[in-house]
C-alpha cells in the first residue's frame, strides 16, 4: 500500500508542474504509460464533477452521549 501511494504522490507531483510549452507537454504525453493517463483523466474528471453537485456532502457533527 505505501508503495502504491509514493507512486501516486510522485505522479501527482509530475501532472501539476506546468509545462514550458504544449509541444513539451505533448511529447511528455506520448512517453507515459496508458495506466498513468487513465489515473490522470480519472483525478481531472472528478475535480470537474465535485463542483457541480447536487447534494452537498453531510457536515460532520460531533455528538455527546
Amino acid at each position: 500500500m505505501g508503495k502504491i501511494f509514493l507512486r501516486l504522490q510522485e505522479h501527482l507531483k509530475r501532472w501539476i508542474k506546468p509545462a514550458a510549452s504544449v509541444l513539451i507537454g505533448a511529447l511528455s504525453d506520448l512517453t507515459r504509460s496508458r495506466t498513468d493517463l487513465v489515473i490522470e483523466n480519472a483525478l481531472l474528471r472528478q475535480q470537474l464533477i465535485v463542483p457541480n453537485r447536487q447534494i452537498k456532502r453531510p457536515q460532520l457533527t460531533i455528538q455527546r452521549i
